[in-house]
């Protein structure tokens, strides 16, 4: 059994060559694989490991100064879900694509946190909220809050534009952002108070977070993830599958690879057009 962690920390590092190099040389000493994006607002990451590596990695990194207080998202998984270690330095962490533009995203400027209950409740209570999902439309498709608003984006960093040319009219509304895990919804957040949106909270821990602090009642489908899973399951109460092989109209959430590399992205295939086509 592996141990697959989810994680991020806006917080400065003065030297993210050094802390990439301890970090690679870190996971390499137990065997951990999967991706770490160090920069100097923070650093980012998702890896896959045995339950006792993960535990040493998680001790040794929260002794580093500025990420004590990690906030470790962790789940299960039968295989190693990553190929291989990739440990980078970037400019950021996760990139919003401002070019003139910046938002600062401090914890101060980023947007409130709603916790994953009090979300619950928001959708029990039948209140009049807008739920906007942060990430990319071919994470959407697979699975999605109620009645969410899903971008049409294939990467974060078209959310600005998307923002601005669909949601204006959003402003005065009550409005909670979302992602996996939380990282892009700082600066989503941050980039829709900037934009005069009056009354925003981003959900504390994302996706990730509210399943397993709620059951995942109200969310529909399965969580795309980016590891060798591709999706997995957030709704134990009452799960649905929300998407559609694209060849028959079957309902299936399996995500596959083209075989040919000019096919370009993943694609959602059920396992009878799959076996039919001979894998694609």
């Amino acid at each position: 059994m592996f141990s697959v962690l989810l994680y991020y920390k806006y917080t400065p590092i003065d030297d993210p060559k050094k802390l990439r190099d301890a970090q690679r040389e870190l996971c390499q000493k137990f065997d951990i694989k999967g991706r770490i994006i160090i920069s100097e607002e923070g650093i980012n990451g998702t890896c896959a490991g045995t339950k006792a590596a993960i535990e040493e990695y998680k001790r040794v990194t929260g002794l580093v100064p500025g990420l004590e207080d990690m906030e470790w998202k962790e789940s299960l998984s039968q295989t190693q879900v990553f190929p291989k270690l990739k440990v980078k330095v970037r400019p950021e962490i996760v990139t919003l694509g401002l070019k003139k533009e910046r938002v600062d995203v401090s914890i101060q400027n980023s947007a409130q946190y709603i916790e994953p209950e009090e979300l619950y409740q928001l959708y029990e209570n039948g209140e009049d909220v807008v739920v906007i999902d942060a990430r990319n439309l071919y994470e959407g498709v697979v699975g999605q809050f109620e009645n969410a608003i899903v971008p049409d984006i294939q990467n974060f960093r078209d959310f600005p534009e998307y923002v601005k040319n669909n949601l204006s009219h959003l402003k005065d509304k009550q409005v909670v952002t979302y992602c996996t895990g939380g990282i892009r919804c700082e600066k989503a957040s941050a980039y829709l108070k900037e934009q005069g949106f009056a009354n925003v909270r981003q959900l504390h821990g994302g996706i990730h977070t509210y399943g397993e602090k709620t059951g995942g009642k109200h969310f529909q489908g399965k969580l795309y993830v980016f590891d060798g899973r591709v999706v997995m399951d957030v709704n134990t109460i009452d799960p649905s599958i929300i998407s559609q092989c694209q060849f028959c109209g079957a309902e299936t959430a399996a995500y596959r690879d083209c075989s040919e590399p000019s096919c370009g992205p993943q694609f959602i295939c059920c396992d009878g057009c799959f076996k039919e086509n001979g894998g694609y």
